[in-house]
């Protein structure tokens, strides 16, 4: 089974999301971080926040979190929301 790179960023967010708390981290940050497209990046957030996984504050201070613990996060559930096919 071969993940899409969508699921990849999808995870790779989650996972930089995990530690940070209550922590508002930006799209930018994650997308240096893990040298990613940006562009594409925002799209997988806009899926994640749609999905209940992350939530999104708009504005100057804004940025993402994850909307539940990381503890609450079913990795199965998270990849039938990215993949198309499974």
């Amino acid at each position: 089974m071969r993940l899409t790179t969508f699921t990849d960023y999808g995870l790779r967010t989650l996972l930089y999301l995990g530690p940070g708390g209550d922590r508002l981290v930006t799209i930018e940050d994650i997308a240096a971080t893990h040298a990613i497209s940006k562009n594409h990046l925002m799209k997988v957030v806009h899926q994640l926040g749609v999905a209940g996984y992350v939530e999104t504050v708009r504005g100057r201070n804004g940025g993402l979190r994850l909307r539940r613990a990381p503890a609450n996060i079913n990795l199965g559930a998270l990849v039938r929301a990215t993949e198309p096919d499974f």
